[in-house]
This record gives C-alpha cells, structure tokens and sequence, in this order.
C-alpha cells in the first residue's frame, strides 16, 4: 500500500528574483519511512570480520571481543550470523547460522588470539561465503568489517570485493580502530558496496558503542531499494548533488546528466531520513510561478510485497521583482548547504596534507565557524605549518562528515 514512505522537498528561496541571468537554486529532498513502517522488522544475515593481527593486541581486542558477544546478545534467533577473523590468512569461527545458540558463540569469540600481519581481503572472501551460504528471504545482509591496519598488496582485490557484495545485494560497513588504518581504502569499500564510509573508533572503549549502532542501524531497516529522481524541465539543469543525511556524501557526477538526477538510497531505516541537496541552474524567467522539477521516490517493502512503489511531488519557485520577497532564504537549507560545503572544504585540506604533509588552503571564518573546536584547532596548526597526528586526521574526517547530524545553529 502507499504511504510507507513521506517524500518532502524545500528550496532554499521560495521567491527568486526576475533578472536577465541564469541562478542558482537548492532543492531539498528528505526521504523517511512513515509511522505504519515502525512494527517492520526484517532477518538480518550478518558477518562480522575481525582483523586479529599482532597489532590488535591488548585493549583492541578484549574490547571488541566483547563487542561482538553484545551483538550475538541482540540478534534474534530468526538472524543468521557469522564470524570471520583475519591476520594474513582467514578461518571462519563462526559458520552462518542461525543466531540461537548466544553461549557457544560467544565461547568461540573467547577463544580468538592476536596473531599474524593484515590481509583484508582474505577476511572478506570468506565473509561472502558466508552470506551467501542461505537463502533467508527479505534478509538484510551486512557485512560488519573491522581493522586497525593497512592491508598488504590487496588493496584492488579488496575494491573489488566490494564491488562484487554489491552485486550481491550484501552492504559493507567498515570500521577503522586506532590511527593507522586506510581510511581511503576502507571509505572506498564501504561506499562502492552500498554501505557507508568508515567508521572511526577513536579509542578502545568506543567499541561496545559503535558495534551497538550498527546492529540497531541493521534492526531498523524497514524499506529497501529506495532511489530519488529528480526529473527537470527545459531550461533547468542540474550543478551538483550531495548527499547531507545521514552523512555528507558528495553524488558521483554521473547521476546528474542534462534533465534528470539519479540518487540511490538504498535501505531507509525508521525514524531516520535520508536527505539530498540537488544545486540546479535555471534560465531567466519572466514574474510567476514554475514547476523547477519533479522529484520521485521509488521504493521496496519486501516483507510486504511492496515493490516499485512510487511518490511524486512537483517542486515550484516563484519569480517576482519585489525584492523584499526575493531576498528571504529558508534558514534549513542554507543550513545544509553551507554544511555540505565546509565538509567539502575540510576534505580538500585534508586530502592536500595526506598527499604532501602540508595544506596550503585556508578555510574562510564562514567556514571553520560550523566545525567544533577540537577541529578548528587541528586546522589551525595545518595553518602555520605544523603536523598533525594520523588520529586527528581520521576524527576530523570523521566529524565533518557528520556535520549535518546537528543543526542547531542555523542561520538565514
């Protein structure tokens, strides 16, 4: 039935002024499951792939030991779960199976050692095995990746590991603990098999906390498949997209072309949107109302039966020559926007120092005011020329790519 998903739109001026020039418009768009989705659980299929190399000696691994015992915990028994470590070889410890016997698991967790150098995609081999061992109908299947290292001579096949689970419908979610991991290599697999960039775990403690969001972020997908279109008329085209909710994702120019913009989703978890800012250039137009485009939602409800579901909603401006209507902003827009670009921004200061051990680009006031104070600090001592330490370079990516999680501070 209709309606398990809202599809909402805001532009950053309702009121654009008649001038004889092309401008600029923002297009909002906020995709969220509907209140009828929130009894919606669907089986996980997860894989959790644990690098257990010499390096994760000590607090790591005691700490991420246990937890993957509190994911066992929160599985039901209609969830399949498997187990894989990896220093540079890889032994399932854990075959996929359904999760209903919590205490041997989590004796088999008990029992794995620190030992061996890093080969990532041994690890990750095995884990699709493992996924792909049953047919469990409308399963979200995930594969939790964990490391504190830099793989060794595997980097391409680990990219197209990635590739591969995305074929197969299976999502990876990487997680990077401590400082020398390859935020590069593992933002690439997450994002090129449909998950999410890297997640930090900054320090030991954090690990109980980070492997809990991501079971409770599997537990409430409700709606798969999700893609926003966003289809425009002559003399509308389309500048850039990004992706502000829940994370900062810059939209591969390849999903924009002359009159539409294509943006996968993918799963859409309740209580949670998924939001994009579309930039758009519109030609001169004369006082009045026009339709800018027409956004569509296409989506899945498998344990429904729900599929290729579609919303539609006309987006409209209005050109006018009052210049007191022309000159109000909606303050959530530009809020987003000016988000998306610091994080831009940040990334490039970032990128710049990784390759050459330097930054040379200074962030503007309007830029670094949105950052919180750790960050600013660290980008100020890339100002005058001073290092910074491979944990602040990962927290500050981590952090800014987050920026729209609180927008408390918005400003017209």
């Amino acid at each position: 039935m209709p309606g398990e998903v809202t599809l909402t739109s805001q532009v950053g001026k309702e009121y654009m002024p008649v001038t004889g020039g092309s401008q600029l418009a923002y297009v909002l768009l906020e995709a969220k499951p509907s209140d009828i989705m929130a009894q919606v659980r669907m089986p996980l299929n997860f894989s959790l792939v644990i690098d257990h190399s010499g390096s994760m000696k000590g607090a790591k691994l005691r700490n991420v030991k246990e937890a993957v015992k509190m994911v066992i915990d929160r599985l039901e028994p209609s969830d399949y779960i498997s187990v894989v470590i990896f220093d540079d070889s890889a032994q399932v410890i854990i075959p996929s199976m359904p999760a209903n016997d919590p205490v041997g698991m989590k004796a088999a967790i008990d029992r794995i050692q620190d030992a061996g150098g890093t080969t990532m995609s041994l690890g990750m081999i095995q884990s699709l095995g493992e996924l792909r061992r049953w047919n469990i109908p409308n399963a979200v299947s995930r594969m939790i990746l964990l490391t504190d290292g830099v793989t060794y001579g595997d980097t391409d096949r680990c990219r197209q590991l990635a590739r591969d689970a995305a074929a197969a419908g299976i999502s990876i979610y990487p997680l990077g603990i401590g400082a020398d991991w390859d935020e590069n290599l593992l933002d690439d697999v997450g994002q090129l098999s449909g998950g999410t960039p890297a997640e930090f775990i900054r320090s030991p403690n954090d690990a109980m906390t980070i492997f809990e969001q991501q079971v409770q972020s599997a537990v409430a997908v409700a709606v798969r498949n999700a893609v926003i279109t966003l289809n425009l008329p002559a003399g509308v085209s389309p500048r850039k997209a990004v992706r502000v909710l829940p994370l900062i994702r810059d939209i591969d120019p390849s999903a924009l072309s002359d009159r539409r913009v294509v943006v996968p989703l993918g799963d859409l978890e309740k209580d949670t949107a998924q939001s994009v800012l579309v930039e758009l250039m519109i030609d001169p137009r004369p006082a009045g109302l026009f339709r800018i485009a027409q956004a569509e939602l296409s989506y899945d409800v498998p344990v429904t039966n729900v599929i290729g579901e579609r919303v539609r909603q006309n987006i409209t401006v209005s050109f006018t020559n009052d210049a007191n209507q022309a000159s109000q902003v909606n303050a959530l827009v530009m809020n987003y926007a000016e988000k998306a670009n610091a994080n831009r921004l940040v990334t490039r200061v970032l990128d710049e120092y990784k390759r050459t051990g330097k930054a040379t680009t200074k962030l503007a006031p309007n830029v670094t005011r949105v950052l919180d104070q750790e960050t600013q600090a660290a980008l100020e001592q890339l100002n005058q020329g001073q290092q910074i330490s491979q944990e602040q370079v990962k927290s500050i990516g981590n952090k800014t790519r987050k920026l729209t999680q609180r927008l408390d501070d918005l400003l017209p």
